[in-house]
């Protein structure tokens, strides 16, 4: 069985919603997958209040996904830009190492950025309530919260829940039950 099939079946069993992208490509690339996956971590993650009701989403209606100049998934972020979850419009950010992430609810780090320049936008968000993602390899070992891992056959996700907490931040149990592994429960 195709790894997508399997990865359809799961979501869809958990009430996880993958882009319409990825239902009418059978072969989606692990590109259409993280979209799928960053979408979901949007919709089943909690913020402080406060993260959610910033100065520019007065009306508390947005959740920011953040994603840096070296994010190269311009067909499938834009698949998500302005759907709803958690009856928010999700809005797609990109952003420059340095700039305020009080805006974003979700960060996410590819691979394809340099780890020196990883290490940076974690200690820029070290003290934000801001949702960290990446696809890089041992991502939860400098910091991150949320690492895709993807082993050939299919795209999964683990948790460092330690630096979740730390930042004030709660994810739902459906979410904490697919993890493929969870540090510091």
């Amino acid at each position: 069985m195709p790894f997508w099939v399997g990865v359809l079946g799961l979501t869809l069993s958990l009430g996880i919603t993958i882009p319409k992208t990825t239902l009418a490509n059978p072969s989606s690339s692990e590109q259409t997958l993280t979209v799928a996956f960053l979408y979901n971590f949007l919709k089943f993650s909690e913020w402080p209040t406060q993260n959610t009701q910033n100065t520019q989403n007065t009306q508390n209606n947005i959740l920011n996904l953040c994603v840096t100049d070296n994010t190269a998934f311009e067909a499938e972020l834009n698949a998500i830009d302005g759907r709803i979850a958690q009856n928010k419009i999700v809005r797609i950010n990109r952003i420059e190492l340095g700039e305020s992430l009080k805006e974003c609810q979700l960060l996410f780090l590819p691979r394809e950025e340099k780890p020196i320049r990883i290490r940076e936008w974690l200690k820029n968000a070290k003290n934000t309530p801001t949702l960290t993602v990446s696809n890089m390899d041992n991502f939860l070992d400098i910091g991150g919260m949320i690492a895709l891992i993807d082993d050939g056959t299919r795209l999964q996700f683990e948790i460092n829940l330690t630096q979740v907490k730390s930042a004030d931040l709660k994810l739902s149990a459906q979410l904490l039950q697919i993890a493929r592994a969870i540090r510091g429960k």
